[in-house]
C-alpha cells in the first residue's frame, strides 16, 4: 500500500479505541508500507512525530540513546505528560537532580539513578528475594487450592509482584492498597490523550500518598539506617555522594520503582498463566522440562508485550531507516511491532519456545543503556511462579467463559482483562 492511500486511522497517534487494544495489523501495515512513518497530523503540542514499527530501525533508535532520549518534558512531547508528571513530595526543598524518574531521564542524571536500581537486581539481593518469591506464591495458591478454580488476576499476578516489592523495600503492609491505586490511576492516564481532569486528579492523588510513605521511610533510613535494608543503602549512598538527603530525587526513584516492578510484571504473570492454561501440549513440555521457564517468559515477552511502545524525543537532525527526523520530533519506538517483525521473527504469531534469538533479539525490555534493570527480578519472579504453579496444580486450564484474553484499554500497557484458570491439586 503506497502511504498516500492509508487510511484516515492513520494521520495521527493514537488510532481508535480498538486498533489500541489489538494493534497487530495497525503496525504490520506500516511496517510493509511506511516502517518509520511521519503523521500527517502533529501531535498535542505541535511536533512532528513519527512511528518506528521495524524490527532493525526499533533497535537501532533504542541503541541511539544520545539522539533519542528519555526526557520528554521540553518541548511538548506528549499530550498528557504534563498531567502525569510525578509531584515534589517536598517542592520547597533544593534537589540535586533532573526532576523525574530513571524512566524519564537520560546522561549523566540517568547514571546515577540507574546506579540505584542496581543493588536492588543484584546477585546477592535476588539470591535473598527468591525465597520470598517462593512463600508469596505459596501463600496466594494456597488461598484458591482446595477451591479447583481461581481469578488469577485478582487473586495472584496483582498481588504477588506487589507484596514481594513492598517487602524488598520495607514498605508497610498498609502500602498495599496504595501500591494498587497508582497502578490503576497510571494504566488509564499514561500517554492517555483523552484523559479527563477526574482521571488526572486521581492519579495525582494516588502519587502523592505513597510519596507521602516513601518519604516517611526515607527520613526513618536516614536516622536508623538497618542493615542489609536496600533503601538504607540507597540513602547512605545518595547522602555520601550529594551531602544531604535528597527527599525529592530518592521517593520520586522508589516509586517508580514500585510502580514498575508491579503493573508490568503482573501482567505478564497473567499472560503466561493464560498460555499453560489454553494449551495443554505446552504445559506439559514446560511441565516436564523447567529449563524451558526462561524460553517460555521471554516468547511470552516477545509475542505480547507488557510494554507495548516507547516514546522519545529526537534532539538532533537525524536519519532513521532512510527517512530525515528533525530535531524536535517525537519519535514512538513500537516493540510489539518490532517483536513481530518476520525478517527478525519467522511466523511471528506462533508461539515458539525453540527460537535461537527470542531473549537476544526481542526489545520488550529495551536494548542499550535504557534496557530494563529489573529484568532479573521480573524473571526470578515468572522463574518460581511457573515452577510452584506446576509442582502444585495439575490440568491447568483456561476458563475460556470467565476470561477476557484482550488487553484492557491503555495507551501505555497491555494486560489481559481477565485471567479465569481451572485445576486440581497437584499429589
Amino acid at each position: 500500500m503506497d502511504v498516500q492511500e492509508l487510511p484516515s486511522e492513520f494521520a495521527v497517534w493514537p488510532p481508535s479505541e480498538a486498533t489500541v487494544r489489538c494493534p497487530f495489523a495497525y503496525f504490520a501495515t506500516l511496517r510493509d508500507s511506511a516502517p518509520v512513518y511521519r503523521f500527517p497530523e502533529p501531535g498535542h503540542f505541535g511536533a512532528d512525530m513519527y512511528v518506528v514499527t521495524r524490527w532493525a530501525d526499533c533497535a537501532e533508535a533504542l541503541l541511539r540513546a544520545e539522539v533519542f532520549v528519555n526526557n520528554l518534558d521540553e518541548g511538548g512531547a506528549l499530550a498528557a505528560f504534563e498531567t502525569t508528571r510525578e509531584p515534589l513530595i517536598a517542592p520547597d526543598v533544593a534537589t540535586f537532580y533532573h526532576p523525574s524518574n530513571v524512566f524519564f531521564s537520560d546522561g549523566a542524571d540517568h547514571r546515577v539513578k540507574r546506579s540505584w536500581v542496581m543493588p536492588l537486581v543484584s546477585r546477592e539481593r535476588l539470591s535473598v528475594v527468591r525465597p520470598m518469591v517462593a512463600a508469596e506464591v505459596d501463600r496466594l495458591i494456597d488461598a484458591f487450592l482446595a477451591d479447583g478454580r481461581c481469578d488469577f488476576r485478582a487473586q495472584f499476578s496483582d498481588v504477588m509482584p506487589m507484596k514481594v516489592v513492598r517487602q524488598v523495600m520495607g514498605l508497610p503492609a498498609d502500602a498495599d492498597p496504595m501500591i494498587k491505586r497508582l497502578s490503576a490511576a497510571l494504566e488509564v492516564t499514561d500517554n492517555n490523550p483523552h484523559q479527563s481532569d477526574e482521571m488526572a486528579t486521581e492519579l495525582r492523588e494516588a502519587r502523592i500518598a505513597i510519596l507521602t510513605l516513601i518519604a516517611e521511610l526515607l527520613r526513618v533510613r536516614e536516622a536508623a539506617p538497618v542493615a542489609g535494608d536496600y533503601v538504607s543503602e540507597l540513602v547512605a549512598r545518595q547522602v555520601a555522594r550529594d551531602g544531604a538527603l535528597d527527599i525529592n530525587a530518592l521517593t520520586m526513584h522508589l516509586a517508580a520503582t514500585v510502580f514498575g516492578a508491579d503493573h508490568a510484571v503482573g501482567g505478564h504473570l497473567a499472560d503466561i498463566a493464560a498460555r499453560l492454561g489454553r494449551d495443554p501440549d505446552l504445559q506439559d513440555r514446560v511441565r516436564a522440562d523447567r529449563s524451558l521457564i526462561r524460553a517460555l517468559s521471554n516468547e511470552a515477552l516477545r509475542i505480547e508485550s507488557p510494554l507495548p511502545w516507547l516514546f522519545r524525543r529526537c534532539v538532533q537532525d537525524t536519519t532513521l531507516g532512510g527517512v530525515a527526523i528533525p530535531a524536535g520530533a517525537v519519535v514512538l519506538i513500537v516493540q510489539v511491532s518490532a517483536n513481530h517483525d518476520p525478517h527478525a521473527f519467522p511466523e511471528p504469531a506462533t508461539f515458539d519456545l525453540d527460537r535461537p534469538n527470542i531473549e537476544r533479539d526481542h526489545l520488550t525490555l529495551g536494548r542499550g543503556r535504557h534496557r530494563c534493570a529489573g529484568a532479573e527480578m521480573a524473571n526470578l519472579q515468572a522463574d518460581v511462579t511457573v515452577n510452584r504453579l506446576l509442582d502444585r496444580l495439575a490440568d491447568i486450564r483456561l476458563d475460556d467463559d470467565r476470561s477476557d484474553l484482550m488487553p484492557q484499554l491503555s495507551y501505555g500497557f497491555r494486560i489481559p482483562t481477565a485471567v479465569h484458570l481451572t485445576f486440581r491439586a497437584a499429589h
